[in-house]
């Protein structure tokens, strides 16, 4: 089986990480995707929204999609995430599946800076998403997945809603629900 991961803070999550997900089962032929929610990533800050909160949002966003699963592992470690370590996990967990990371370009641009870079080439292959303004030559080991693209962002996100903005057409209905329920992002 061919099983991708796909990690992030997800702060929240937003169409254009699901139709990303989506483009590159197309593109790869995947037969399931995992979500990785990070507790704390080692090139990011720490997030805004509880580790509830973005995990509830997740949900919302993929429980319609069949191929698409969440797992928990980072957000039951302590301290900072590494992908090497979930993906060391999930090579253990799934022994039998041929396993890509999905990324985007500036996860690839600072992956020499990824704690055991040399090792997670070992693991698993990565696969390289990019968004329609950035243009950037992917090199071999790593896959350039072609696919159209969604531009959002959480942080622009998190800002809008901080001022009263408008950001129901970034979000699934069913997240942007929550955030306003939960009153997450708000000054």
């Amino acid at each position: 089986m061919k099983m991708a991961v796909f990690g992030g803070t997800f702060d929240p999550v937003h169409i254009g990480h699901v139709h990303a997900v989506v483009e590159a089962k197309i593109a790869l032929g995947l037969d399931r995707v995992i979500f990785v929610p990070a507790r704390q990533s080692p090139l990011k800050t720490v997030s805004p929204a509880g580790d509830a909160h973005r995990l509830e949002m997740l949900h919302r966003a993929t429980d319609v999609y069949d191929f698409m699963e969440i797992d928990t592992f980072e957000l039951e470690q302590e301290g900072v995430s590494y992908t090497y370590d979930t993906a060391s996990y999930l090579s253990e967990k799934y022994p039998e599946d041929e396993l890509y990371f999905l990324m985007g370009v500036d996860q690839y641009l600072d992956f020499d800076k990824w704690h055991n870079n040399d090792g997670l080439l070992r693991l698993m292959r990565f696969a390289v998403m990019a968004r329609a303004s950035e243009e950037v030559t992917v090199k071999d080991p790593f896959i350039w997945v072609q696919q159209p693209v969604v531009e959002v962002s959480s942080t622009i996100i998190r800002e809008r809603i901080a001022e009263g903005g408008i950001v129901r057409h970034q979000l699934n209905d069913t997240v942007h629900d929550y955030i306003k329920e939960q009153r997450l992002y708000e000054a």
